[in-house]
């Protein structure tokens, strides 16, 4: 599989809650990091980290606006529109830096402006 037919199910997946799916496309080893201070490669917290995000953002869509790939690495600009439970909307941008092993993503760090996503919460 191409590299950015994995970033388009990657996204897919996300969007549309195929989490199994969305794990399928993970190396078993692989090294997930995002912000705050959050490194792992216990399968078992990265699960919990994608399946807390329709309970915080019942509406979620992650658009990628911009995929840059070279060789075994792409980057991707993200741009993030949400609902909360609340009725908050939230909008942000971030960047996800993926490396790839064979048809398997093996690290992903996503960056995001954390801090200003925590204003926009409090709001």
């Amino acid at each position: 599989m191409a590299i950015n037919d994995i970033i388009n199910n990657y996204f897919d997946y996300i969007n549309t809650e195929k989490f199994d799916q969305l794990f399928d496309l993970f190396c078993a080893d692989m090294k997930f990091s995002c912000p705050v201070d959050f490194v792992t490669r216990d399968p078992e917290k990265i699960r919990a980290f994608y399946n807390v995000v329709p309970e915080n953002y019942p509406e979620h869509l992650d658009k990628p606006v911009d995929v840059i790939v070279d060789g075994n690495r792409a980057a991707v600009q993200i741009q993030f529109t949400g609902k909360r439970a609340s009725g908050q909307k939230i909008e942000f941008s971030a960047v996800d830096w993926f490396t790839f092993e064979g048809d398997r993503i093996k690290t992903l760090n996503i960056f995001y402006d954390s801090l200003g996503l925590s204003r926009k919460l409090k709001k």
